[in-house]
């Protein structure tokens, strides 16, 4: 294998957890492409189990710059959380979707199309809502409307970016109900008819995602999200006066625009960011609680509250740096490494479940912030054919499923393609996705599926099953809702890129 095939396979990895940052996140900014690069050119990295080891041996140290390299790994995703709730509840940062005060919920009601720039690798298959909640002073209540037509879900996630609940077709069903999303102190009682989800931290994030069936769903969906209540408890029971429904808001309202969350902004806050840290302790209890690295950031002056970057000495100051840089190098290396090639296409279905697998935790929120358990969804994504050889508009490609193997899924499935900025493909046809719900596609007479990827028509005939790409290289995800479980295990296999002309 070239090198250059391992960096385009290593790109890949990356982009393949991008996909989950941002298709589902409207507020982080695009960042992607300069890393992309900065991947290209690296030749080597640590494997997996050598970083494990380097975790172990830093874990276990109680050298100051090795306790700061696992404070800025174990942080990385609260700080990017705290940073993504103080940024998109801001009154100071420009309206769009996935942005307003904390607390309620902020939808996309619009499919996106080949003009949409703003982030890399939209999703053209469902629209969504997000919500920030700030726990502290209440819990707050969220109406799931009944949903049995479509895949549906709701993804929460806690400070530290695990996917701590679910609601939707495979967690909930489709009957809906009324939630409780309570924080990790709140002991109070949960009011007739509602069924209370606990909360480890007080800061949290919830995703929704509902399935567009076609252009002309687009409203039906939409009529879903308007049924979406996310209120306040005091404000749902008619007691606005002691609502926290605009705390946030008020809080931020004489600021100036908070510091973005995108991850490439952390490391070059220095020794700050562990102010930051510190700060953001307080109110989110440890998840998973963890009595041992509580203790040893103590010893650095990390801690809830603590402002190290002015209250350490010299020598903790120089650890801390270090620390920043090590770390910084130790959550690169495990984005480079963390997905397995099949048949061209790289997958890892391990996300959102971390325990105490810091390192990995860090590493998915670098470049995947928001991503589901594999169980909920699976995107493997190419950059390359069958042979090994890049993606390119010059050629042209099949993609073929055998009587009965399109993707096992029990939500749906479909392709996505991108061009080499990683959005999508202006094109005759405005087909950004190809899958379960294109209308017209046909299968061939035996039952087999066969999809043409190339940048010119198939043939009249042929465009209902046509996946336009563009003039140069591209790339494309296979998102899976709900695979089964020979998806995760590996005993379907993924179908080839085969280059026919």
């Amino acid at each position: 294998m070239t090198h250059s095939t391992v960096n385009i396979m290593r790109t890949a990895i990356i982009l393949s957890f991008a996909c989950l940052c941002f298709s589902a996140s409207f507020s982080a900014i695009q960042y992607l492409p300069t890393v992309q690069g900065q991947t290209q050119a690296v030749t080597s990295q640590p494997s997996i189990e050598e970083l494990n080891v380097q975790m172990a041996q830093i874990s276990s140290s109680d050298k100051p710059e090795d306790i700061a390299t696992l404070a800025y790994i174990w942080g990385f995703p609260l700080v990017t959380m705290e940073r993504q709730f103080n940024y998109v509840t801001s009154p100071n940062v420009p309206p769009m979707p996935g942005r307003g005060p904390a607390n309620s919920p902020s939808c996309v009601s619009a499919l996106v199309n080949a003009s949409f720039t703003d982030v890399v690798t939209p999703n053209s298959d469902t629209l969504y809502c997000l919500v920030q909640f700030d726990l502290n002073r209440e819990p707050v209540v969220v109406v799931v409307p009944p949903i049995s037509d479509r895949y549906y879900s709701f993804e929460f996630l806690d400070a530290y970016t695990n996917d701590y609940a679910y609601l939707g077709q495979r967690a909930s069903g489709g009957s809906g109900g009324t939630y409780l999303i309570a924080g990790p102190e709140w002991n109070g009682q949960v009011p007739e008819g509602m069924t209370k989800i606990w909360t480890p931290t007080n800061l949290a994030w919830l995703i929704t995602r509902t399935v567009v069936k076609s252009p002309a769903d687009v409203p039906n969906v939409v009529a879903i999200q308007d049924k979406i209540i996310v209120k306040p408890l005091s404000l749902f029971q008619g007691n606005a006066t002691t609502s926290s429904q605009s705390t946030a808001t008020q809080t931020n309202a004489s600021k100036e625009i908070p510091i973005g969350p995108q991850p490439t902004l952390i490391a070059p806050t220095g020794i700050k960011i562990f102010d930051e840290i510190s700060g953001a302790m307080v109110g989110n209890p440890l998840n998973p609680p963890d009595t041992t690295l509580v203790t040893k950031l103590a010893t650095i002056g990390i801690g809830p509250g603590k402002a190290p970057s002015t209250e350490a000495n010299d020598t903790i100051k120089a650890a801390l740096q270090t620390g920043i840089t090590e770390g910084q190098k130790m959550i690169d290396a495990r984005v480079a490494v963390f997905g397995t090639v099949v048949n061209g296409w790289l997958t890892n279905a391990q996300a959102g479940f971390y325990g105490s697998d810091y390192l990995f935790r860090a590493a998915v929120t670098q470049f995947g912030l928001g991503a589901n358990i594999g169980q909920e969804a699976f995107y493997p994504s190419t950059f390359t054919d069958s042979l090994g050889k890049p993606l390119s508009g010059n050629s042209s490609y099949l993609i073929h499923f055998e009587p009965g193997q399109t993707p096992p899924v029990d939500g749906f499935w479909s392709i996505s393609m991108y061009n080499d900025k990683n959005i999508f493909v202006d094109n005759p046809i405005n087909r950004y996705s190809i899958g379960q719900y294109t209308e017209g596609l046909k299968n061939n007479t035996d039952g087999s599926l066969d999809i043409y990827v190339q940048h010119a028509s198939p043939g009249a005939d042929k465009e209902s099953n046509w996946l336009p790409t563009p003039e140069g290289s591209f790339n494309m995800v296979l998102r899976t809702y709900l695979p089964q479980p020979q998806i995760l295990n590996g005993t379907w296999q993924l179908p080839l890129v085969q280059k026919v002309g």
